[in-house]
């Protein structure tokens, strides 16, 4: 990834500006798909957001764990967010008697 800092395109029709800072893989555990993390920092600041290309749902949950903080202070903060949650709600799941499986991550329909 180009790590030049980019400054805001001045038009008041453009906002939401972002950069995309890196992109990350993991897998959780023993299911294999590929879970992906696109991190960006705002043009107008130092406060990073994600989006990422699955959630998890396990039969524990009535809907699936979404990251919705939008104001990170570092990529960091982002990435352990994300995982941390998803970690979590597959070792709970786990520990309840549930086997693992790839039904547990639904795809966003966001993420390209």
């Amino acid at each position: 990834m180009n790590n030049a800092k980019l400054r805001p395109l001045d038009n008041a029709l453009i906002t939401y500006q972002r950069q995309l800072v890196t992109e990350v893989a993991f897998c959780l555990n023993d299911i294999p798909t590929s879970i992906r993390v696109r991190v960006y920092r705002a043009l107008d600041g130092d406060v990073f957001s994600s989006e990422q290309s699955h959630y998890i749902q396990t039969p524990l949950q009535s809907e699936p764990i979404f990251e919705v903080a939008d104001d990170h202070p570092s990529v960091e903060a982002c990435l352990l967010a994300i995982s941390h949650s998803m970690a979590e709600e597959y070792q709970r799941a786990e520990a309840a008697g549930h086997t693992p499986s790839e039904n547990w991550l639904l795809p966003s329909r966001d993420f390209n």
